[in-house]
């Protein structure tokens, strides 16, 4: 039987490691800090004259337009609100001959042996001694291909019990974690430090351990350190997986108000701090969030370190998958913020989860915004005013809007400064936001109606992207919203319904806005089916 090789290790990760683990120690809050302020004073300015400017003709529409205007309004205020400091850590490695015994888990389900090798083998080869690391590969799918190809190395392979055994602590991830803690308290009762990996994810730091292990020996009240998690993707990253606005910026807002939450990997637990939690929570779909905020409230701190300590060899790249992960961390987030205790949070730890479950409900105020434009362009627009009042407030907050974002979303530490491109990354980022508003609608509705009892099913992300097909059913409702407007724009048009210039122009700049934004997320529905005919082709 022929040896399965482990994969290559993935580009971004050998370059992550090349480039080292140097940071700077300021966050450069001045530009941030300026351009909220803006932001700021020109809500300020808007709102008011939006409340008095409702039209009274057609109070169907102009309530609901101003309720959602509150909202959007109060959401941003607070993003600008916990923006406003970033925090840096000083750096802490571990020395040599200081290294304390530190647990690994990596654990699996179905991903394909290659990958898994080359995250296991990343784990080995980093800047740790052997005989201080004790590596477990927790196989949920139970492979004896994984279990043959291991048994070279200097680990340990171990099946936990099936999902819905007796005992079993978890029917998801957090069972096979819980699975596999269990085994390493049992063989090595002396650990104080538990990483735990994702299958996929291969070290992107040689230093990866003496940095994160250094940090929580020099803090005792130090539960979990998070670093970045970069990924491997397609040129543009058409599907924004790196979510550089959330690991190289608002992870930084989040350890000055210790509101940091673990990404469940790329990850360092304190072995006593898990303990105290109960071991990894299995009340939600992913542990990951829920353990941090169970560790957090309980009066421990965690702490985001910015170097890349997970690079993901694979990322959902075709639309099935690319819904089915953020349609988890939609449900995952807003079921923990109604439904899970928050008891012991402090109120910047509070105002930054509440930021998250925001997010996700903002979706629905595109419920209101989108009918908003289209009866516009037929005349009935939900503010009343003269045009140089539409102007005055209405062209400042469309300004300083695009100045806050382009500013929020520069990337703290980013070296790939000849391949970033701030506006396109930007555009990505709101692309991916419009066009995923159903998927977070669905998902947030499914996470209160189901209640604090009953857990949606979990199931895990796909390791393989299937380009070969048009998924133009799951984009159906971006395409009908694309359809809907331009045909009501046409029709505006040739029936001269279309209001004053300026409400024209403000009407006409978000309607082109959610075309294009919708459009281009309707594009991902066939991402890489041309490139897939093209290689058909050319096979013999």
């Amino acid at each position: 039987m022929t040896a399965i090789k482990p994969a290559p290790s993935a580009p971004i990760a050998v370059a992550a490691r090349a480039h080292g683990d140097d940071f700077p120690h300021r966050a450069g809050q001045a530009r941030i800090r300026l351009a909220g302020l803006l932001m700021l004073a020109t809500l300020l300015f808007y709102s008011p004259w939006m409340l008095m400017s409702l039209n009274e003709r057609y109070p169907w529409l102009a309530w609901p337009f101003a309720v959602a205007n509150v909202f959007s309004i109060m959401y941003t205020v607070l993003v600008v609100s916990n923006a406003w400091s970033r925090s840096v850590p000083v750096r802490r490695r571990v020395g040599q001959g200081d290294e304390p015994h530190v647990g690994v888990i990596v654990t699996t389900c179905g991903e394909p042996v290659p990958m898994i090798l080359r995250s296991v083998i990343s784990v080995l080869e980093q800047d740790w001694p052997a005989d201080r690391m004790a590596v477990v590969v927790s196989d949920d799918g139970h492979d004896p291909e994984l279990a043959a190809a291991v048994a070279e190395l200097p680990v340990v392979y171990h099946a936990p019990p099936p999902r819905f055994a007796p005992g079993r602590d978890g029917v998801a991830k957090a069972g096979n974690l819980n699975s596999a803690l269990a085994l390493l308290d049992r063989q090595h009762p002396d650990l104080a430090y538990i990483e735990t990996r994702d299958a996929d994810d291969e070290v992107g730091s040689h230093a990866f351990l003496r940095e994160t292990v250094g940090q929580l020996l020099a803090d005792d009240h130090l539960a979990f350190v998070q670093t970045i998690k970069e990924a491997q993707v397609s040129a543009g990253d058409p599907f924004n997986n790196r979510e550089t606005m959330f690991f190289r910026g608002q992870m930084l807002a989040r350890n000055a108000a210790n509101a940091v939450f673990p990404c469940g990997s790329g990850l360092v637990w304190r072995r006593s701090a898990l303990r105290e939690i109960g071991d990894f929570p299995t009340w939600n779909l992913v542990e990951d969030v829920q353990s941090g905020v169970e560790a957090l409230r309980r009066g421990w701190r965690g702490l985001y370190l910015p170097i890349v300590g997970a690079v993901g060899q694979h990322c959902p790249e075709d639309i099935p998958s690319f819904y089915k992960q953020r349609g988890t961390w939609a449900i995952d987030t807003v079921r923990l913020m109604v439904w899970g205790g928050k008891q012991g949070l402090g109120l910047r730890q509070r105002l930054h989860f509440t930021e998250m479950l925001l997010f996700y409900l903002n979706a629905f105020t595109l419920l209101v915004y989108v009918p908003s434009v289209a009866f516009s362009l037929l005349g009935w627009t939900p503010l009343d005013a003269s045009d140089a009042a539409y102007a005055e407030h209405l062209l400042p907050l469309v300004v300083i809007t695009e100045i806050w974002l382009l500013t929020l979303n520069h990337p703290f530490n980013d070296r790939r400064r000849r391949q970033r491109r701030p506006v396109a990354a930007l555009w990505r980022q709101r692309i991916m936001v419009a066009g995923l508003a159903p998927i977070y609608m669905k998902a947030a509705a499914q996470a209160v109606l189901s209640g604090p009892n009953r857990k949606p099913v979990y199931q895990v992300t796909r390791k393989m992207t299937d380009p070969r097909r048009w998924h133009w059913l799951l984009t159906l409702p971006q395409t009908g919203v694309v359809v809907l407007t331009v045909a009501f724009a046409i029709y505006a048009v040739s029936a001269g319904t279309l209001p004053g210039f300026w409400p024209m122009a403000a009407t006409l700049y978000w309607a082109g806005l959610n075309i294009f934004l919708l459009s281009g997320f309707v594009t991902r529905g066939w991402y890489g089916v041309q490139r897939s005919r093209r290689g058909a082709s050319s096979t013999p």
